[in-house]
């Protein structure tokens, strides 16, 4: 029997000239992961204690309110025994929503999962690692809300009050006191109506001009000014005092 024998180096030359081996196809999927869109609800209820450069800190609460208005309190701990109201009129502008005075400058703030933060304009959180979140507990509050110090003009004219605060396009009715109901006989408020009205004189040269005035107030539930039903007004608590202007 005879053995053939192929140099080594024909082997290699065979070898090169053969088919190439082709790869093994991969069919494994790779899962992509997205994570789950927030359903974004602006209206609600939102709370917590913000930074404050030379206090403990701001306990803010901020109404969103469906009819496109917001209630801001502020109170600055250590200092404020009655937090500082500011109403106005929220907007949603490239994903954010603003809150603040006509004409100035908003603060922003970014929906997130368990309430508000506020952000620069560009949807951007703040460098401080200090927290300016506001946690959101509940999508609507009761018919009250609490009592505030606030700034706005009140106006008397034919029988008819109401109050503007300031930085808002909105107008509501506005009693002094809270003489639509008592209980056990007494007023609930020791300042009423009356005592209102004879201030508002005082502070005005005529009868149905303007008058800005900064008050402590809440806001409550009375009867419509027309028509049936109730409506949201303002109960102004105590004797209020006279500005120059708005801010």
């Amino acid at each position: 029997m005879k053995y053939s024998f192929v140099p080594a180096a024909a082997l290699l030359f065979l070898s090169a000239c053969g088919p190439a081996t082709q790869p093994a196809e991969v069919s494994a999927e790779v899962e992509v992961v997205v994570p789950p869109t927030i359903a974004v609800e602006w209206p609600g209820y939102y709370t917590d204690t913000l930074p404050c450069a030379d206090c403990p800190g701001i306990e803010t609460t901020l109404w969103i309110r469906s009819d496109s208005t917001f209630i801001l309190q502020q109170r600055y701990i250590d200092r404020d025994t009655i937090p500082t109201g500011t109403i106005g009129q929220w907007h949603v502008v490239n994903g954010l929503m603003t809150v603040g005075y006509t004409g100035d400058k908003p603060e922003f703030y970014r929906y997130t999962a368990e309430g508000l933060l506020m952000v620069d304009e560009m949807g951007e959180a703040f460098a401080s690692k200090a927290d300016y979140s506001l946690d959101k507990l509940a999508d609507e509050i009761g018919d009250a809300i609490p009592r505030m110090r606030i700034k706005g003009t009140f106006t008397y004219m034919a029988d008819a009050q109401s109050f503007q605060p300031c930085g808002s396009r909105f107008t509501w009715p506005c009693v002094g006191g809270m003489d639509l109901g008592e209980e056990e006989g007494e007023p609930l408020i020791p300042f009423n109506n009356v005592d209102l009205q004879q201030a508002y004189r005082k502070g005005v040269k005529n009868g149905g001009d303007p008058w800005i005035i900064e008050a402590i107030c809440t806001i409550g539930m009375g009867p419509a000014m027309e028509g049936e039903g109730m409506e949201d007004y303002f109960f102004i608590e105590q004797l209020p005092r006279s500005v120059e202007r708005c801010p």
